[in-house]
């Protein structure tokens, strides 16, 4: 899994008064063409098992060149090696119909 967030003013310098969405939007689309889909806001998952080195080249080959402007506007890009993904979306909907939910 890939978390990452962008400066909001500096890619106005490269892509105008609303750039970082553009900057989000080409990131997303480099992140598409290398088997990841979007999980939520800046969050990325691989379709596909990675070793570090595949996400190291992805990252600093593949996205630096087809993204010049990325080094100068991310503020934070973590990977995460992620073996298994539970869905608690039931769980936390069920629970919240459940009379003895105490809120601390």
């Amino acid at each position: 899994m890939i978390n990452f967030d962008l400066s909001t003013a500096k890619p106005r310098d490269e892509f105008g008064e609303k750039g970082y969405r553009k900057g989000y939007s080409q990131i997303q689309q480099v992140f598409r063409a290398n088997g990841f889909e979007h999980h939520q806001y800046s969050g990325y998952f691989s379709q596909e098992a990675m070793i570090s080195a595949e996400v190291y080249d992805l990252v600093l080959s593949t996205m630096v060149t087809a993204l010049p402007w990325l080094s100068a506007c991310v503020e934070k890009f973590d990977a995460t090696n992620v073996t298994s993904q539970s869905n608690m979306l039931a769980a936390i909907r069920s629970s919240a119909s459940s009379p003895e939910v105490l809120f601390l």
